[in-house]
């Protein structure tokens, strides 16, 4: 699923323009529109099969306190009797990363990462009638909440802290927590985003509710500076170490360090920043559901390729090389591929022929060929 279709109907410009990092808000929804994704009857099956190991990867809370039971094998796995027990006394079941254990979901939050070039991960929470899983709190990554069945009251406050860093999490002291901005009664089918640092609490009535939390890990200026700066590990100066006794104010060491901060702009190059975190964020993820085991088809010009679901990819070019990063690798190649890599990165769906910038039709089909066996491209599929 896109953006625009996660927070329709409001266009994705508004959105970032009066709720991005900004301030909360809910977005109604017919009940059965995310009813693909997962439900309380797949609760068994996830538990059985995919077997989430405690604490890491499940966790039973009732009001923000841990299930004292020993609810898990040796293995961390869980004991499904003890966690439908657990549940019915008031217990939430929290179950992390759902994105890697559940190919709707995976597939899901690759959509959406395509788009916001953000890292998404996916928790679910099962909360039985009447209770709470977790007291005022706040979280240091944006948030979507997807409301898949029944219905749970949101209080959401105020922030807490100003957009905090992920190592920036403390707990939330009682007597300091803001007013509440608003309340609203999340039914099936809404959504509800809240941006990181404000303060949020839910709570179930009369039945049962079933959502997912889509974790919004954002990509700082901060990291995109720090992504910037690692060219400077390249010169020699900036590779030494610092003098013995540092700490206690040895000679020269303001002089120097005002040197080289004035010497960091020549190493500071946004295309190599983004570089850094295209390799970082971008290549050692593939999409979902690959299919790169069925049979190769046979490619002409007139072919219609299109980039694969949850695929992002961004040219990068320098002197004799033209390459494109895309989530699960890398293509690197001559110069002269560069205006036809471009090209692939600003269109999802396109012919072959369309794969321009001066090649020979021979050379599309070779180039046409590449892309697709190393999964960044697939042929575009009749009636889709």
């Amino acid at each position: 699923m896109s953006l625009a279709q996660l927070i329709e109907p409001i266009p994705i410009a508004e959105f970032c323009e009066q709720y991005w990092e900004k301030r909360p808000v809910a977005i109604p929804g017919k009940p059965g529109r995310f009813s693909g994704l997962f439900s309380s009857q797949d609760m068994g099956r996830l538990l059985q099969f995919e077997r989430p190991r405690s604490p890491e990867g499940m966790l039973l809370v009732k009001g923000s306190r841990h299930c004292d039971i020993n609810w898990i094998y040796p293995d961390g796995s869980p004991r499904i009797d003890k966690v439908r027990a657990a549940w019915k006394d008031g217990y939430t079941i929290v179950v992390n990363m759902m994105n890697k254990l559940w190919e709707p979901i995976a597939s899901f939050s690759a959509g959406l990462e395509e788009d916001l070039h953000h890292p998404v991960g996916v928790n679910l929470y099962f909360t039985p009638p009447g209770t709470q899983g977790f007291e005022p709190h706040f979280d240091v990554m944006d948030a979507f909440i997807i409301q898949l069945e029944g219905s749970k009251v949101w209080e959401i406050r105020g922030p807490a802290a100003d957009l905090p860093m992920p190592d920036e999490h403390v707990p939330l002291s009682k007597d300091r927590i803001p007013p509440i901005v608003f309340e609203e009664n999340l039914e099936a089918g809404s959504v509800l985003y809240i941006p990181r640092g404000h303060v949020h609490s839910a709570r179930t009535n009369t039945t049962a509710s079933l959502h997912l939390t889509l974790g919004i890990n954002v990509v700082t200026w901060v990291d995109l500076l720090s992504a910037a700066l690692s060219a400077a590990r390249k010169d020699s100066r900036f590779r030494k170490a610092l003098p013995p006794g540092f700490f206690n104010g040895v000679t020269g060491l303001p002089d120097q360090f005002s040197e080289l901060v004035d010497d960091l702009k020549q190493h500071m190059n946004l295309e190599n920043a983004l570089a850094r975190l295209a390799e970082q964020l971008i290549v050692p993820k593939p999409p979902p559901g690959d299919a790169l085991l069925m049979q190769e088809e046979e490619l002409t010009v007139d072919t219609v390729l299109e980039r694969r679901k949850g695929v992002i990819c961004r040219s990068l070019e320098g002197p004799g090389y033209a390459g494109i990063h895309y989530s699960g690798g890398r293509i690197m190649g001559p110069g002269k591929i560069a205006p036809a890599l471009r090209f692939v990165s600003e269109n999802r769906s396109f012919p072959v022929r369309s794969l321009d910038g001066g090649l020979s039709d021979k050379e599309k089909l070779v180039l046409a060929r590449r892309l697709v066996k190393e999964g960044l491209l697939c042929v575009t599929v009749a009636g889709e």
